[in-house]
């Protein structure tokens, strides 16, 4: 049984013995009482009786919210790049604050900055694997390379700086320097790949002039771009190849 029913029939037997609109008199009261249910300020489920028996009473629809506009939606996007270059910034310092030539890391509203401090040839050659840049991607100054790329959507420009000086150092000591995606490989030594295997190279060049390296002093030769590419960075063993004919090219 409804709990509120003895009072609501108390009060209307009250309401009954006076004069006037009754039945309004009557409906006032219970609903001052709070023994009526509001269908819209209820926080409950307000039921109506059925053919099949007591079902709830659907809520009103609200309206659904009107469309950004363009503008609106831009500047939403815009919010949006800028956090995720934000938490970008703490991945990177989390991740590569320790390496020896990492310098710093910031974000600059939608893009994210990331310094290094460049000594050795090959430390550059790591980054440049480890985050994705291509040598169509590098631009330079007399002091600094910024290489670009993206990490997660996110808009990456890397500053190696002092990379031209160790570049120019690195060329003037080659025997046989040889120019290819951003870096410089001497082709009068061995270079070892991630595997541990040394390939070398002997004078030969493919049609486009790429040089050909073999492992190991084994007869088959590959491409110096195709083996950068499936087992790089390579790095020099400083074991002259004597074998080695040609000078510089590319």
């Amino acid at each position: 049984m409804n709990g509120n029913l003895p009072q609501a029939i108390t009060m209307i037997r009250e309401l009954l013995a006076g004069d006037g609109d009754v039945a309004s008199a009557i409906g006032h009261a219970l609903d001052g009482a709070g023994l009526l249910v509001d269908p819209e300020r209820t926080f409950g489920a307000v039921l109506r009786r059925t053919p099949q028996g007591w079902a709830p009473v659907a809520p009103a629809t609200q309206p659904a919210p009107p469309e950004p506009t363009e503008l609106e939606q831009q500047a939403s996007d815009w919010d949006t790049a800028c956090q995720r270059a934000a938490q970008l910034v703490d991945v990177v310092r989390a991740t590569y604050a320790a390496e020896p030539d990492f310098v710093g890391v910031r974000a600059d509203k939608d893009t994210v900055v990331i310094s290094l401090q460049i000594a050795e040839l090959s430390r550059w050659a790591g980054w440049m694997s480890t985050l994705g840049i291509v040598e169509h991607q590098l631009t330079g100054l007399d002091y600094v390379v910024c290489g670009r790329t993206t990490i997660g959507d996110v808009p990456v420009s890397v500053l190696a700086y002092d990379l031209p000086e160790v570049q120019l150092v690195v060329q003037a000591k080659a025997r046989r320097p040889y120019r290819h995606a951003g870096l410089i490989y001497d082709l009068a030594v061995g270079h070892k790949d991630i595997t541990g295997d040394t390939w070398y190279f002997h004078g030969d060049y493919s049609a486009e002039g790429m040089p050909l390296l073999s492992k190991d002093g084994r007869p088959e030769r590959y491409s110096l771009a195709g083996v950068v590419d499936m087992l790089g960075p390579i790095l020099p063993v400083r074991e002259p190849v004597t074998a080695a004919q040609g000078g510089e090219r590319g």
